[in-house]
């Protein structure tokens, strides 16, 4: 099982990828959330696989969040 996390500022985004997710059977999702600070702390602990990324947020841009995250 591939344990997913979202982290979209929308939470319509948040609702169609889980649906998306919901729909595979190798998919886990986890947790989804639309503040990037809180999901830093979920990848950090390993507690995501795979992480469905906006780009475009408040806090912590997503290209801040890999920079931060890479190697975890």
């Amino acid at each position: 099982m591939i344990r997913c996390v979202i982290v979209d500022d929308k939470p319509l985004a948040i609702d169609i990828l889980s649906d998306y997710i919901s729909k595979i059977s190798f998919l886990s999702l986890e947790a989804s959330t639309t503040n990037p600070l809180e999901a830093l702390e979920i990848v950090l602990d390993g507690k995501a696989d795979l992480v469905f990324l906006d780009i475009q947020m408040p806090q912590l841009n997503g290209i801040q969040f890999m920079k931060i995250t890479q190697g975890k």
